[in-house]
């Protein structure tokens, strides 16, 4: 190794060694710094809602759990078409009022050239 790849790599060494300290070793610091702590306070009839729901889940049985989850996530795929069906909707009305417009556009060109 000549002088300038020794210098180079103590170099590197040092900066590696530098990062290492001013970086947190548990990762769990590193977790709190990158994603703060959002809190959320439902109102009180809320929170008994919840409370009560919870209660209600927790008494059931597994397999009327396992009813239960399924059934909110057939749920969440029935909304969730229904709201791409209306996203659809929109953008296919939307092409075809584009495609009307320009087609009148060019009739309406075509009228006045005459």
């Amino acid at each position: 190794m000549s002088f300038s790849e020794r210098d180079l790599q103590s170099k590197l060494d040092e900066m590696e060694a530098d990062i290492n300290q001013k970086t947190p070793s548990d990762s769990q610091d590193a977790t709190k710094s990158v994603f703060p702590q959002v809190e959320i306070n439902p109102s009180p009839q809320v929170q008994g809602w919840i409370d009560t729901s919870k209660a209600w889940f927790n008494s059931l049985p597994k397999i009327g759990k396992a009813g239960v989850a399924i059934g909110a996530i057939w749920l969440g795929f029935s909304i969730l078409g229904a709201v791409l069906h209306v996203v659809s909707s929109v953008l296919s009305l939307a092409v075809v009022g584009f495609i009307l417009y320009v087609g009148y556009r060019l009739f309406k060109h075509n009228s006045d050239s005459n």
